[in-house]
């Protein structure tokens, strides 16, 4: 009997150890670094860092935010540190202290252009994406197409993709023309497959499995992932951030 209860007592000593063992580390912010990193890839980080990871998909600027609170123990982001806390600060003055926030770079996506699958128009120039995202051209008439309406869907001001295409395409203007928000970038391909006449914005990452047609340009713009620490990473943060930059190695 007391050999049972000493097993008893030595197997529960040994659960209580391995649980203690396994920290938790919570990440918030962009949907991009979610969708390309952790959303089939989750479980494989936690076994190779040897941690649980609590993950919130919430935007960049709303995870750097949480970071500089406390609320989170890393930030995602998919656009350049110091632009993503300027637009994050523009938009709710003061949500984010950027002393001491260190980004360490996992890879990158590609951004895409996408399109009702009924759209016929599947090749653009750049300088008619351009025309597009400007508002200077607002009927798809104005780019070889029908003779209807353009709505550009995209993400909300701030977010790591739109930012970048507004850096790369833009030279950092803002998007105009008809524009209708999503509140994250993983419903911009939910919108466009419901709307015959968008023009969407998106990660590659997040059409997979979504009925819309990406729209040829020629050209390729590269979106940086990113995880955020305050400071140094601790050993922890250090394991994760290598176990997700291992997901992205084709």
């Amino acid at each position: 009997m007391f050999r049972k209860l000493f097993m008893g007592v030595a197997m529960a000593a040994v659960a209580v150890s391995a649980s203690a063992q396994a920290e938790t580390v919570s990440i918030h912010g962009s949907t991009t670094v979610f969708a390309n990193v952790f959303k089939a890839n989750k479980a494989k980080i936690e076994k190779a860092a040897g941690v649980t990871l609590k993950v919130v998909s919430n935007g960049s600027g709303r995870g750097l935010a949480d970071l500089s609170a406390g609320k989170a123990d890393m930030g995602m982001i998919s656009s350049d540190l110091a632009a993503t806390v300027a637009k994050a600060n523009k938009k709710r003055p003061g949500s984010v202290n950027p002393a001491g926030l260190t980004a360490h770079k996992l890879g990158e996506t590609r951004v895409a252009f996408i399109v009702h699958p009924s759209n016929g128009v599947k090749t653009l120039t750049m300088d008619q994406v351009k025309a597009i995202l400007s508002g200077q051209a607002k009927n798809w008439k104005d780019v070889g197409g029908n003779d209807k309406p353009i709505v550009i869907i995209s993400e909300p001001t701030g977010g790591g993709i739109r930012s970048m295409v507004e850096k790369e395409v833009l030279s950092k203007a803002s998007v105009k023309g008809t524009l209708r928000q999503v509140p994250n970038g993983t419903q911009v391909p939910l919108v466009v497959s419901q709307l015959p006449n968008a023009f969407g914005i998106a990660s590659i990452a997040a059409t997979k499995g979504v009925k819309v047609a990406e729209v040829a340009t020629g050209a390729k713009i590269a979106q940086p992932l990113f995880l955020v620490t305050k400071g140094a990473p601790s050993a922890s943060q250090q394991k994760v951030i290598e176990a997700s930059k291992a997901t992205l190695v084709d």
